[in-house]
């Protein structure tokens, strides 16, 4: 099986006590499964799906990278929907594969395996998922530039430039609560002129 296209052995995702932790590029693993999510570095390795498990994925990720975390806020709900959504279906290929969930001999084995839709999950849906998770880290790569150039832009006292920008490089108010230096009156400003732009471009 192959991705759609090459992506990084290794990517930066945060800091986690005072070391850098790097998301592993997906792999085909022992000719029948996907092989993603796992976390870490020289010193440490452990799965995304391994994260506290008495919360959702979403809050989970954040709680665990803290302030460090590179995704900006607007991306994290999707980026956990399809870090979720591909265990979930790569779970399911596993069981129509099999033909049951592995404890034992399932009675149902025969209508349960489904060997195109596994071919199916395998070869398009999870492919496609993790191309849209790497959509998400080349666009976040990037961010600290990115919110500085911002805060230059508005400082001019523009704030249509900053919207223009903001549209450019995909951001949301939300994302404007991660920038530590925008002040609360500047946030305000561009929230309320963001908004009024959003509901008249519907």
């Amino acid at each position: 099986m192959e991705t759609l296209r090459k992506y990084n052995k290794n990517t930066y995702l945060g800091t986690v006590n005072n070391e850098s932790i790097y998301l592993s590029a997906p792999s085909w693993d022992c000719g029948w499964y996907w092989g993603f999510g796992y976390l870490g570095n020289n010193n440490c390795h452990y799965h995304i799906d391994g994260l506290d498990k008495t919360k959702n994925l979403h809050d989970a990720i954040v709680e665990h990278f803290g302030d460090s975390f590179i995704i900006r806020p607007s991306d994290r709900w999707v980026f956990a929907e399809l870090f979720k959504s591909f265990y979930v279906l790569r779970e399911t290929a596993e069981v129509l594969g099999r033909g049951g969930a592995y404890l034992t001999t399932n009675p149902c084995k025969d209508i349960i395996i489904n060997k195109e839709e596994v071919e199916r999950i395998n070869n398009i849906v999870l492919p496609a998922i993790f191309d849209e998770i790497y959509k998400i880290l080349n666009r976040n790569k990037d961010n600290k530039s990115i919110y500085d150039k911002l805060i230059e832009i508005n400082l001019i006292g523009d704030t249509l430039k900053v919207l223009d920008f903001m549209k450019e490089y995909q951001l949301t108010p939300s994302d404007l609560i991660a920038i530590k230096s925008l002040s609360r009156d500047d946030y305000d400003n561009i929230n309320t002129w963001w908004w009024r732009d959003y509901h008249a471009n519907k």
